[in-house]
């Protein structure tokens, strides 16, 4: 199931350690209670069992390969922070250090901790909150709202994949006097026809594009929203062995 990763950093008695997760969830409003699900044998687990504090810190697009190479290390064994030279802040109320290139932090002080199978969840008081505005204004930002994809939460899909909010969605409730199943029905078939034209319209564009770039032409292909890079794969449907394909106009 794919979901927001987070980082959790925690801090005893100097030593600093950071450690992706992917099983983190709310669990109370009042009071904010959070938890986080951590194999029991990790060395972050004995860890903020001793600090009885952590924070969450939510990584965005920036931090994508940082957060993939983290998973692969033991703080045991390796100064995180010394081996990925993340650029960290203080923490409000807590003693542990707070990452940048994050759309959110929370610090949380330990109030439980339950052996659940092979994890452990620990329970989180919140006890201090900050986001950055470019990430989140009353809800997280999406498509090109706000910082753009850079600034959007990273959502982690398995493996070594993830992916970020690309656009927003609105659901629409049936009135009192629909018949639901009618109408709901009628909106999804609705929004499958937009999906199949867009589809069409974007197949459409990649064969003008690739006829431009045969041509030795420079094209932009910013409105597919497709993140162009330096090689093909990046772009896979068109061969850029004649021409170039640029991802806005400030590509220069």
């Amino acid at each position: 199931m794919g979901g927001p990763v987070a980082l959790i950093t925690a801090t005893w008695r100097g030593r600093h350690n950071v450690i992706p997760v992917a099983w983190h969830m709310p669990l109370s409003s009042d009071p904010p209670l959070v938890g986080v699900g951590i194999e029991q044998s990790r060395y972050s687990a004995d860890l903020i069992d001793h600090a009885q504090a952590f924070a969450i810190n939510l990584p965005t697009r920036q931090l994508l390969h940082h957060v993939q190479y983290l998973g692969t290390l033991s703080g045991e064994d390796v100064d995180k922070f010394e081996a990925t030279q993340l650029d960290t802040f203080a923490s409000l109320k807590i003693n542990t250090p707070l990452i940048e290139g994050c759309a959110a932090w929370l610090e949380c002080e330990v109030q439980d901790a339950i052996t659940l199978g092979d994890h452990i969840l620990f329970v989180g008081l919140v006890v201090a909150v900050q986001v950055d505005p470019a990430g989140f204004k009353d809800r997280w930002l999406a498509g090109e709202e706000g910082g753009g994809e850079f600034s959007h939460v990273l959502h982690f899909l398995g493996g070594n994949e993830y992916s970020t909010l690309t656009r927003v969605l609105e659901a629409r409730l049936p009135a009192p006097s629909d018949a639901p199943e009618a109408v709901l029905q009628e909106r999804l078939e609705e929004d499958l026809e937009l999906s199949r034209e867009a589809e069409e319209r974007r197949a459409e564009r990649l064969d003008e594009i690739e006829r431009e770039v045969e041509r030795g032409n420079v094209v932009d292909v910013s409105e597919l929203g497709a993140d162009i890079a330096a090689d093909d794969d990046a772009f896979p449907d068109v061969d850029l062995s004649r021409g170039a394909a640029l991802d806005g106009p400030d590509d220069g």
